[in-house]
């Protein structure tokens, strides 16, 4: 057997036991940082929890007062709704009264300035007129006086001056009365439009149209005479009046409105 000579001052059975002891102590240290570590952990998760219980205690009124406040929107909707659709079918009325009034006379008048012709084409004439007016009336834009002096002019040109002259005097009153209209309408605050769209060449049908009060029932549509009021997602409130054909050309009993 050989023997191997140890270091000065160092004996092995004194290294195993400071090892041992260093060991001992992290272990100690390490269990000390993992129970902190835990401790820490649990509160954390005691935060967490009592922040989800508050939040959603909070989200809970906040759902509660959010369903109250569309509670009562949905409340007045129904009441400026019903207040609206009532006001409506009152402008509605006024719209069909002041086109079978004042618009349909007036284009009489002012055709009624030209030179006698055969009846056919003075219907003819009645009717365009009619619909180029109420163009001008319910467009997307205000009437405007201008214009509608513009459109009278040709018809009264070979009747004289006075007839010019009075001609052009009826489009202030007219536009101020659509003007007016219009407004009453936007006081609704509700959408709405007059609507002059139609698909040419389609069967002619009276629960969808009025029909021109000279034109045959049994000829296709060709266009809108005079505006539906219409207001989205509801049935039009007036009908659109459309023009098909003349019936004394067509060789049908004249519809009167």
């Amino acid at each position: 057997m050989t023997y191997q000579a140890q270091p000065d001052g160092e004996q092995p059975h004194d290294v195993a036991g400071a090892m041992a002891q260093y060991l001992g102590d992290m272990g100690t240290r390490f269990t000390n940082y993992a129970n902190q570590l835990h401790r820490l952990s649990q509160q954390r998760q005691e935060d967490i929890g009592q922040l989800r219980k508050d939040f959603a205690s909070a989200l809970q009124a906040q759902d509660a007062q959010l369903n109250n406040l569309l509670l009562r929107h949905n409340q007045l909707r129904e009441e400026l709704s019903g207040a609206a659709e009532e006001r409506h079918h009152t402008l509605a009325a006024d719209f069909k009264d002041l086109v079978q009034l004042t618009v349909v006379p007036t284009c009489m008048t002012v055709e009624s300035c030209c030179p006698s012709t055969h009846e056919i084409e003075m219907q003819e004439r009645r009717m365009v007129l009619v619909r180029r007016l109420c163009r001008l009336l319910f467009g997307a834009l205000p009437a405007m006086n201008s214009e509608v002096r513009s459109l009278f002019k040709p018809y009264a040109a070979g009747a004289g001056p006075d007839a010019e002259k009075q001609v052009a005097s009826l489009a202030g009153p007219l536009c101020a009365k659509v003007n007016a209209l219009r407004a009453a309408i936007a006081d609704t605050g509700t959408a709405f439009r007059w609507d002059f769209e139609v698909t040419p060449g389609i069967a002619y049908s009276p629960d969808k149209y009025q029909l021109w009060q000279s034109a045959s029932d049994q000829a296709p549509v060709r266009y809108v005479v005079i505006p539906a009021y219409v207001v989205p997602g509801r049935p039009p409130y007036v009908r659109a009046t459309v023009f098909t054909a003349l019936a004394a050309q067509f060789g049908t009993q004249v519809q009167h409105p």
